[in-house]
């Protein structure tokens, strides 16, 4: 057997290098890509942890806590440090449906700069134009994001994306909540399943809390007429008399009974009795609207009362007084009935002599009575008892 040449060993280790290099090439792609997903799976197991540690925090958050506020206040503040946000803003809908569109709820950071910076942020997304993200997220009740073009707006921070969720409670959207970021976020998977799950333990305590509000006012407020009733009133005067001084004008109360208020309730019937009552309750706040240091109350039945304090002298509430008595002498007009009820009035003012506010409401409730005696439609101002 002949020995191999040189050119033929050359050739041999040419094709061997050519081989093992190939193979170093291969094995170093694998490994950039094993380590690549590798990285990707710490980033998203990071993501997930971050994305569970927010969602318990702001669960114990909600669990512990009947403030809508303070749960708002935790979610913006742990939203942003737990998902790399820059900023957040919350928009509460007020009473009337609408939102306040220059002074938000809620921010974070709350400092004047990073407020400033969130709502130049706010106005350049266009959040309240009409068929704006404002509407985008409250009427299709969606998380959307977006993003502002730096070339429009040089915004500080470059807050140029955004994502905004709705916190729907009892069906409608109380809460508008938006998170500024400067890197790219899109209302996707698994974003989209966190923020709905923020938004409905956010709803959880709204309505815990409009629940605990609703059952507050009901104890407090007569259930017809919707006036504070005597609980209520009672617990004001308390304060009333506890805060007042002997330089101010002394406070008074105002019995009120509507006269032949039963034979309405015979002849014309209950619901006709109770829509009277409704007239009589609105003809006492819309007569008192320009003096708004008063409480108007319904003790029961047909008998109101009010609560004057912090007003200039006795001689103005005697006035005030005499008003309301006016009012009543206009005939309760409902479904073509025209009622006529005028009102007996009893009115006394604090004194040193009173043992307690059940005293002076005594002495108006003798007053009152007097006033009825006399053929009603009247005022009569409390004397001493003793002196009666």
């Amino acid at each position: 057997m002949n020995d191999p040449t040189a050119d033929e060993t050359d050739i041999d280790y040419k094709a061997l290098y050519l081989q093992l290099r190939k193979r170093f090439e291969r094995e170093k792609r694998i490994r950039r890509e094993a380590e690549a997903i590798a990285e990707r799976g710490l980033r998203e197991l990071y993501g997930l942890n971050n994305q569970q540690k927010l969602l318990e925090t702001i669960v114990s958050c909600a669990n512990t806590t009947s403030s809508a506020t303070r749960v708002l206040e935790v979610t913006l503040e742990e939203t942003c440090h737990r998902m790399g946000f820059m900023g957040g803003v919350a928009f509460t809908r007020r009473e009337d449906g609408t939102y306040d569109r220059i002074n938000p709820t809620l921010c974070f950071p709350d400092t004047p700069p990073s407020r400033q910076i969130l709502l130049a942020a706010c106005r350049a997304s266009r959040l309240f134009e009409p068929d704006g993200l404002a509407f985008q997220i409250k009427r299709q009740q969606k998380i959307v994001s977006w993003k502002i073009d730096p070339q429009e707006h040089a915004i500080g921070a470059s807050l140029h994306h955004g994502l905004g969720l709705p916190v729907i409670a009892g069906g409608c959207v109380d809460v508008v909540l938006l998170f500024f970021s400067c890197k790219e976020v899109k209302a996707e998977e698994p974003i989209v399943g966190l923020c709905m799950n923020i938004g409905g333990h956010i709803a959880r305590v709204i309505e815990r809390e409009k629940a605990e509000r609703k059952l507050r006012h009901d104890a407090t407020h007569d259930a017809l007429t919707c006036l504070p009733n005597r609980t209520l009133f009672s617990q004001t005067v308390t304060d009333v008399l506890a805060a007042w001084k002997n330089t101010d004008t002394p406070p008074a109360v105002c019995l009120i009974d509507l006269d032949h208020f039963k034979h309405i309730n015979d002849t014309a019937g209950h619901l006709m009795g109770d829509r009277v009552l409704c007239q009589a309750a609105h003809r006492l706040t819309h007569t008192l609207a320009k003096h708004p240091a008063h409480m108007v109350a319904r003790l029961g039945g047909d008998e109101f009362v009010i609560l004057f304090h912090g007003t200039e002298s006795p001689d103005e509430v005697m006035t005030i007084t005499e008003r309301l008595c006016d009012a009543f002498r206009q005939p309760f007009e409902t479904e073509g009935h025209h009622l006529t009820s005028t009102a007996s009035i009893g009115l006394a003012f604090w004194s040193p002599r009173h043992e307690s506010a059940s005293y002076m409401l005594k002495e108006a409730d003798h007053a009152m009575y007097e006033s009825k005696r006399a053929g009603g439609g009247r005022v009569t101002l409390a004397r001493p008892l003793h002196a009666a």
